[in-house]
């Protein structure tokens, strides 16, 4: 039996990452969640097993456009996903073209899991 894809979530809003989990979880996905994107890094190096980067624009240790460069320094084409309550950051169209998804928040679910599907192989 294949395991349930590994999704790792950084946002710096605990409440934000804990419905991210539980909703992800109701839809197959492992989810392993922290509030720091150097916890973050410190975790994808210690274990590889990832499959997707969901991440917090936002956040005060660094940007999560930042976060998913280095991720995909650590893991070559894992697929990432930027959150953002911002319309208007500059940010954004530079991940975008990092190959980088972005979801404006509050993000609905299904656009998630619909992601997840078509980027996890």
């Amino acid at each position: 039996m294949k395991a349930s894809p590994r999704v790792l979530v950084v946002d710096d809003d605990p409440e934000i990452a804990t419905m991210l989990a539980r909703a992800l979880t109701r839809h197959g996905y492992r989810i392993d969640t922290t509030s720091s994107p150097d916890e973050a890094l410190a975790r994808v190096e210690a274990n590889q097993d990832y499959q997707a980067a969901l991440l917090d624009l936002v956040m005060p240790e660094r940007d999560g456009a930042n976060l998913a460069a280095a991720l995909r320094l650590k893991i070559p084409g894992l697929p990432l996903a930027l959150l953002t309550g911002y319309t208007r950051s500059p940010l954004i169209p530079e991940a975008e073209r990092a190959g980088v998804a972005v979801f404006t928040k509050p993000v609905v679910i299904q656009d998630l899991v619909d992601f997840l599907k078509a980027e996890i192989r």
